[in-house]
């Protein structure tokens, strides 16, 4: 009769741990990428090496046709032709194997950075509602996309330029090991020079790097902010205090990012220093060997040409370095934030929760959002199976948490929550959340179609499925008049609808879901009564043999259901049918006679 959870075979699996290191997240990735794409990376390496072997050889090549031009005599087109034929197949080795390494990162690279975004994502969709409430969701988005390119820049400067750097100073220092073991000392005393350098700036760079990442996305939040409620800003001539804000973002960002280049310029200014020092002596000792008699024209020729190839190359990639560092530093950030330890977690081998009937049963819960500040003692409540239950209460009685623990947004603390007698913290929280449909206060729209909205609680839904749902939430009329029908773009959050249209679409979610629980959590209170009368058939029909527990704040959404549950500060004080509370005169009488406007007052009646 009622929609099963996804299995575990056919569902993502969920992501428990996520490192919140760059390096350790790296090999993460890796661990999760497919054997082809590693062989294709390590393919694409082999490649980048043999262009930087064959690259270096050509000074090489450069430096003996120098050396043949020099000594002249007859046979000199001989030789100079066998030297330029060794230069051409030198250079078409070095371009097939560069156009081989960009045909296997045409191929991976995307599988990595896809990689990458899909296991942060799966893990910032498990956070908790703690947690998607205390940062801008702008923010947290913009996480997940930053990553990723960060993986790729850090790629790139792995591969293009260490690895290529490395490949260089060996394939050089061997060249110059040919002519005198004391020109190859150079290329160890180049690399020590660099790792020195690196390994004592790293840690400072990549700190500033990281302040800096940190500014700029609080400077990303407040502007996504701003804009998701411009209307109001509209409405209340915010703008000026907006601007202030952003004006105070900017600040801060702009102290992190002078900060971080100060360090730049001194860096660079000590690093530009020692490295005229190595290159002047470097090529004053080639010069003294040449005077010498110890290096001729040629090895002169070619001596110069690795020389600055080299030179360069560190140049380079200590440049590049130095943006790896700000890369880390923005990886980090995220990494920190996304990696968050989760608050409510599966058990190791949870099984699946099991719906026979959809009993409820709250047993000695104590629940508290703040330790010290309990909103449940010892709480005890049992909903029957298919029974009808509305929730009533001022301000805080506790009637939103009860929802809240019920889908396992948060754990608590005491106690046990159980359905059809099974503890809903030992089973998956995929399975919990299949059982369960929820129409709340204000219903949140994707930007996408009418459809795929209604869809969006059973993804094998046919059309057909979709136009019965939405006909059963009185939702097929609004529908109809739109150009597009099922395929109109709802904006937004839904914006294009208004209140009572984005109500029927929830409900029409939640009838094609065909959850045996259905939980309405203060689902009418947004909407005026007029509104609301029109869409209690639509409520009525989701509510049909299912069990289903209803947040009220007007009492008048209460008069249907099987029971009513009075609550203050966490415990129930009334509990019973609509007409049997009004005839016991109690809190609930008292209540409904001081209902304004049909709706509850802010404290509860003194009793008589």
């Amino acid at each position: 009769m009622f929609a099963t959870a996804p299995s575990a075979a056919t569902a993502y699996k969920r992501v428990p741990r996520t490192p919140d290191k760059p390096w350790a997240f790296i090999r993460y990735v890796l661990k999760h990428c497919s054997a082809a794409m590693k062989w294709r990376a390590v393919a694409a390496v082999l490649c980048e090496i043999i262009a930087t072997v064959c690259d270096t050889l050509v000074t090489w090549v450069l430096g003996r046709i120098v050396g043949v031009t020099s000594n002249g005599g007859p046979d000199l087109w001989k030789n100079i032709v066998f030297e330029l034929g060794l230069l051409a197949g030198l250079w078409t080795i070095r371009n097939a194997a560069y156009r081989g390494r960009e045909w296997m990162e045409r191929i991976y690279v995307p599988e990595l950075l896809n990689t990458t975004r899909t296991l942060l994502f799966a893990r910032l969709i498990q956070q908790s509602q703690s947690f998607l409430h205390a940062n801008f969701a702008g923010v947290l988005a913009n996480h997940v996309r930053r990553a990723g390119d960060v993986i790729s820049s850090l790629r790139d400067k792995v591969q293009y330029n260490i690895m290529s750097l490395l490949v260089r100073f060996i394939t050089g220092g061997a060249l110059l090991w040919s002519i005198t073991p004391l020109f190859a000392l150079f290329v160890p005393a180049f690399i020590v020079v660099g790792m020195i350098c690196a390994v004592l700036t790293a840690p400072k760079w990549t700190a500033l790097s990281a302040n800096h990442a940190e500014k700029s996305s609080r400077l990303t939040g407040y502007i996504v902010d701003s804009t998701t409620n411009l209307s109001i800003v509209q409405q209340n001539v915010g703008w000026r205090e907006e601007l202030s804000r952003l004006d105070i973002a900017q600040e801060e960002m702009t102290e992190t990012f002078r900060a971080r280049y100060r360090y730049v310029s001194i860096f660079w200014g000590t690093f530009d220093l020692i490295m005229t020092f190595f290159l002047c002596g470097f090529m004053a000792l080639v010069v003294y060997g040449w005077q010498q008699g110890q290096v001729n024209t040629a090895q002169l020729a070619m001596t110069v040409g690795l020389a600055m190839n080299m030179f360069g190359a560190l140049a380079g990639t200590v440049s590049l370095l130095s943006q790896k560092f700000d890369d880390i530093g923005i990886l980090q950030e995220s990494l920190q934030k996304i990696s968050t330890p989760l608050s409510v977690i599966d058990k190791p081998q949870a099984p699946d929760l099991d719906i026979a009937q959809g009993e409820i049963e709250f047993r000695n819960v104590d629940f508290s959002y703040v330790p010290g500040q309990p909103v449940f003692t010892g709480l005890n409540l049992k909903i029957k199976a298919g029974q009808k239950v509305g929730f009533v209460g001022v301000s805080g009685a506790g009637k939103t948490t009860i929802c809240q623990i019920l889908l396992r947004a948060y754990d608590v603390q005491g106690g046990g929550i159980y359905i059809d007698g099974q503890n809903i913290a030992e089973v998956t929280q995929d399975s919990l959340h299949a059982a369960i449909s929820v129409i709340p206060q204000e219903p949140v729209l994707f930007h996408r179609t009418l459809g795929e909205n209604i869809r969006y609680g059973r993804a094998d839904a046919t059309a057909d499925d979709i136009e019965a749902a939405a006909s059963a939430a009185e939702a097929s009329g609004f529908i109809s008049t739109l150009t597009k029908g099922f395929d109109t773009l709802v904006g937004e959050r839904g914006v294009k609808l208004s209140g009572g249209q984005r109500q029927r679409i929830a409900i029409a979610r939640a009838i094609i879901k065909n959850a045996p629980i259905l939980v309405l959590d203060e689902a009418t209170s947004a909407l005026d009564s007029e509104t609301e009368m029109a869409i209690q058939t639509a409520m009525t029909k989701a509510m049909k043999e299912r069990t289903t527990v209803v947040i009220a704040h007007r009492l008048s959404t209460l008069s249907h259901m099987d029971r009513i549950v009075v609550m203050e500060r966490g415990c129930v004080i009334e509990d019973g049918s609509f007409r049997e509370l009004l005839d016991k005169n109690g809190i609930f009488a008292r209540l409904w006679n001081m209902q304004a406007g049909g709706f509850l007052p802010d404290q509860m009646p003194v009793s008589a």
